[in-house]
C-alpha cells in the first residue's frame, strides 16, 4: 500500500491503495448490485450496511433506512431510503476487511465504532452520469473514505476534494485499481466530475464509500 498524509491540526487526508489481489476479489461483487428504486437510479445501482471492526472482525449491525439532511444533499436530502444488505460472501473475504482497517487505521477510528459502507455501480449508458449530482459538498460525517475498484469504458469521473464548497479543486484524479483517499469531512470538501462511455456504449466505474463519526 501506498500512502501519502497531509495532516495539520484539524486537516486530515490521506490517499493509498488497495492491492491487486484486493481488488480482484472484491471487483466481482458489483456485477451482483440490485436496481435502486430512489431518483439516483437512473445512474446509480447499490448496496448498503452498517458493521464494526473490533480486533480486525467485522461484526453486521442490524439492517437501517439511510437518510441525509437535507441541507447537505440537495438532491434527495429528507429521502428515507431503504436498500439491500452487502452480500455475506463480500462481507467474509479478507480483502473487505481490509477496507475498513485502513478506513479505522488512517481516519482514527476506534475498535466499535459503527462504520456505514455503500457499494455503488455508478453507470453511463450512451449519455453522460453525474457521479455527484450533489455538487460540491460533505457527507455530514467525521470520516469519509472512497475506494474505487475499478472503471469501465469510461471517461471522466475524477473524483476532487476542495478546502470549501467555492475554491477549486484541491486535489482531481481519476481513482482507479483499489486507489482511495479517506478524508475529514468536516474539514475538506469533495466533488466528481461526470462520467461518460468511451465508444458510446454502456460504461461503469465501481466505489465503496465508508463513512463513520467519531466516538469521543
Amino acid at each position: 500500500m501506498i500512502t501519502n498524509k497531509l495532516k495539520t491540526d484539524s486537516f486530515y487526508l490521506e490517499l493509498g491503495q488497495l492491492t491487486p489481489d484486493s481488488v480482484n476479489h472484491l471487483a466481482p461483487s458489483f456485477d451482483h448490485l440490485p436496481a435502486n428504486p430512489y431518483a439516483d437510479g437512473e445512474f446509480r445501482l447499490r448496496r448498503y450496511s452498517r458493521f464494526t471492526l473490533e480486533q480486525g472482525q467485522l461484526k453486521r449491525l442490524p439492517s437501517q433506512a439511510f437518510v441525509q439532511d437535507e441541507s447537505i444533499n440537495h438532491f434527495q436530502g429528507n429521502v428515507v431510503r431503504s436498500y439491500e444488505e452487502i452480500d455475506n460472501n463480500i462481507v467474509i473475504d479478507p480483502a473487505f476487511v481490509e477496507l475498513f482497517e485502513h478506513f479505522q487505521k488512517m481516519a482514527s477510528v476506534v475498535d466499535g465504532t459503527p462504520i456505514e459502507v455503500h457499494q455503488l455501480r455508478i453507470f453511463a449508458d450512451h449519455k453522460s452520469a453525474e457521479v455527484a449530482p450533489e455538487g460540491i459538498h460533505q457527507d455530514g460525517f467525521d470520516r469519509i473514505g472512497i475506494y474505487v475498484m475499478q472503471r469501465h469504458n469510461i471517461e471522466g469521473g475524477n473524483i476532487n476534494i476542495h478546502l470549501d464548497n467555492n475554491s477549486p479543486a484541491l486535489i482531481s484524479h481519476d481513482f482507479d485499481k483499489g486507489e482511495f483517499v479517506v478524508l475529514n469531512d468536516r474539514k475538506f470538501f469533495h466533488s466528481a466530475q461526470p462520467i461518460k462511455p468511451i465508444d458510446g456504449d454502456q460504461g461503469h466505474m465501481d466505489i465503496f464509500v465508508l463513512t463513520a463519526n467519531l466516538m469521543h
